[in-house]
């Protein structure tokens, strides 16, 4: 398609979607989207909802597919370069080292987070994308497990009588495959996707390869029942650098550790759902996602030369339904309610080794632990829109968790334990928007989340009732305006409280105690002319801890470990000719301390520059993409010791280039 009829009609999409008009099918919303309006939105949501568009993802060619996310306001990402442990993102302040898993992720509805919150995104390919939505603070009622600080929705691509093939090749000789096709035979959909990338990667022993092949059928039984069917199978194997010392690090980034010359692993995801969505009655909509998904995980790791080398073996089994109805009462009220059940069968183990095989010695064996965890809840929300000016929605959900957990010890002998006894987990949420103006929509939302403990943490032999979970409250208020037609700005401002938050290092949870976080969220999209586009946002994050946990008591007022004070990004899209469209694009964030102690200094920041040409042909298009352009040094750093003596560091990734070339038929 020609591309700058292709930016004018996503233009107009915009405004067709947007609040600038009272009168709009949608006038109450805080939805801010990079590139084509017409996608997943969330009109019950006040705040920060943010999402990614297929047009913005099209041109994308990533190791990780969370490096897709540093576009949206707040996000900012870890980079541990590590194999299997590859990256992990985070928001409104919470830490992006594993230690406080705070989101949920879903995949096309289905909540896909491991059983320790991790989010398994490797099971993805750019091109098999259709949108990326995030939503940041407590007021989604709709998600009750890991959705402390938000979630991550991602949907697949559903583009009928689309073919695509791209063929990538790139530095560190980067060589990728992408396919996709999306069919209509009379009432049958169906939705095809292939994805293969193989890579030496930037730091010697970082070799990658790993697959994705999925299906989506979808069929309308009739005008008012439509049900489908998903699988998805990937694999991942990667080899691992290790890490580094601070001098190593900044003096020779490109190579590996050697103690780290065994370091890799390999994972395999499989996935299948059913789904059926049914009108009961033109008012009643009625919708139910059965799942069935595995996550096994192998990996051999040293982090230290002081340290030996371990096989670390996960098998994660989840088995999960949600069922959802939606009344629309009339022009005025709606009331939609929810449940979801899952259960978990893990296996969790990790050995001492000789080379990279296990010991038979069984004296040897570090952990091996296998449980059941089990989790129920649900919600009922009520929505009101008296007019053209205000809505409002309140809900509470309530959440139970139960489980049994059994230790293997080296003689063979067993210790079982019960999950805590964490009660009926309550939960209000409350969202409220007023159109002050045809331009200007205020915002507040309010709610409470729960973190919970995970893995054997959450179980024990003795008093069920000695741990709780850590509440979240959380709020929100702020601001759209849009002073033009083709300009969007939303500011904010938000906080959430939390009580005996915990966080995991090396395996052990520590309590840290009263938590506050608070920050400002600044967002804008701003479609300057028929061929120039820019869209931006920069946040504040603060993290404190305000009453310490018993083994912190010189830590109050201190900072969390591994947040960043800042996060930004800038992206400008400009049409210099029909075919011609060149992209640039900045990603930035600020430095983190690496303890609670706040000892050892700050590490962490940087602004990366990357840069797109794509030219558009009849047959499909050629495209040239630049990552940090500057070769600017960026680094991941963890600290083992309490006082930042023992910091560990991975550099990321310096300058890179890929081609493309994508065929349409």
């Amino acid at each position: 398609m020609n591309t700058r009829i292709a930016l004018s009609r996503v233009i107009a999409t915009v405004l067709a979607g947007s609040g600038a008009c009272a009168n709009a099918a949608t006038p109450l919303d805080t939805i801010v989207v990079i590139g084509d309006r017409g996608v997943m939105t969330e009109p019950k949501l006040a705040g920060s909802v943010d999402v990614i568009s297929r047009a913005e993802l099209a041109y994308e060619h990533v190791n990780d597919t969370m490096e897709l996310f540093t576009r949206l306001p707040g996000v900012y990402i870890s980079r541990y370069n590590q194999g299997l442990i590859n990256t992990d993102i985070s928001i409104r302040g919470f830490a992006g080292d594993g230690g406080t898993p705070h989101a949920k992720l879903l995949i096309d509805g289905i909540p896909s987070n491991l059983h320790n919150g991790y989010s398994e995104m490797d099971q993805l390919f750019p091109l098999g994308i259709g949108s990326i939505r995030v939503f940041k603070g407590t007021s989604d009622p709709t998600h009750g497990l890991h959705n402390i600080a938000g979630n991550y929705a991602i949907e697949t691509r559903r583009e009928v009588g689309v073919r695509e093939v791209e063929l990538s090749y790139g530095s560190f000789d980067s060589r990728e495959i992408q396919g996709y096709a999306g069919l209509e035979s009379g009432a049958l959909e169906h939705f095809y996707f292939l994805g293969y990338r193989s890579t030496d990667g930037y730091r010697d022993n970082t070799d990658l390869e790993k697959y994705v092949a999925s299906v989506f059928w979808r069929y309308n039984l009739s005008d008012r029942t439509r049900v489908a069917f998903s699988a998805r199978l990937s694999g991942y194997d990667g080899d691992a650098p290790g890490y580094l010392s601070q001098d190593d690090a900044r003096a020779q980034p490109k190579s590996s550790a050697p103690f780290a010359n065994q370091d890799g692993g390999d994972k395999t995801i499989v996935h299948t759902s059913l789904h059926l969505d049914h009108a009961l009655r033109p008012d009643l909509d009625w919708n139910v996602r059965l799942y069935w998904q595995e996550f096994e995980r192998e990996r051999w790791v040293r982090f230290s030369e002081a340290g030996s080398l371990q096989n670390r073996f996960d098998d994660q089994r989840h088995i999960g339904g949600l069922s959802t109805l939606t009344w629309r009462i009339d022009d005025q009220w709606e009331l939609d309610g929810g449940a979801h059940f899952e259960v978990q069968d893990v296996i969790e183990q990790r050995f001492a080794t000789v080379g990279q095989s296990r010991t038979r010695d069984p004296s040897t064996v570090i952990r091996d632990f296998r449980y059941d965890f089990d989790h129920y809840g649900g919600y009922l929300r009520i929505a009101h829109t008296p007019n053209d000016q205000l809505g409002w929605n309140l809900a509470v959900r309530a959440d139970r968790l139960a489980g049994d957990f059994e230790q293997f010890a080296a003689d063979g002998t067993r210790s079982p334990r019960r999950m805590l006894n964490f009660g009926t987990i309550v939960q209000p949420t409350f969202n409220i928007f007023y159109a002050a103006t045809e331009q200007v929509t205020l915002f507040a939302n309010a709610g409470r989340s729960f973190q919970h403990p995970f893995g054997s943490a959450a179980y024990t032999a003795g008093d069920r009732n000695a741990r709780d979970v850590s509440l979240n409250d959380g709020w929100e208020a702020g601001l759209t305006w849009e002073p033009m037609p083709a300009l969007q700005l939303r500011g904010s401002f938000w906080r959430q409280d939390a009580k005996d938050e915990f966080v995991v290092v090396d395996g052990t949870p520590q309590n840290v105690g009263k938590t506050r976080r608070d920050g400002l969220d600044l967002s804008v999209n701003w479609f300057v002319s028929d061929v120039f586009y820019i869209w931006g946002n920069y946040t504040t994050i603060n993290s404190k801890i305000r009453r310490p946990g018993d083994a912190e008591s010189d830590f109050v007022g201190n900072r969390l470990r591994s947040i960043p004070d800042q996060t930004s990004s800038l992206g400008l899209t400009y049409n210099v000719t029909d075919a011609l469209t060149a992209r640039v694009r900045m990603e930035g964030q600020g430095s983190y301390f690496v303890n609670e102690a706040n000892l050892g200094g700050k590490f962490g920041s940087y602004t990366l520059f990357h840069a797109n040409l794509e030219y558009a042909m009849n047959w499909g298009s050629l495209r040239l993409q630049l990552n940090n352009i500057t070769d600017k040094f960026h680094e991941y750093v963890f600290d083992f010791s309490p006082d930042g003596t023992a910091t560990i560091h991975s550099p990321g990734d310096g300058r890179n280039v890929s081609f493309t070339v994508n065929y349409s038929f």
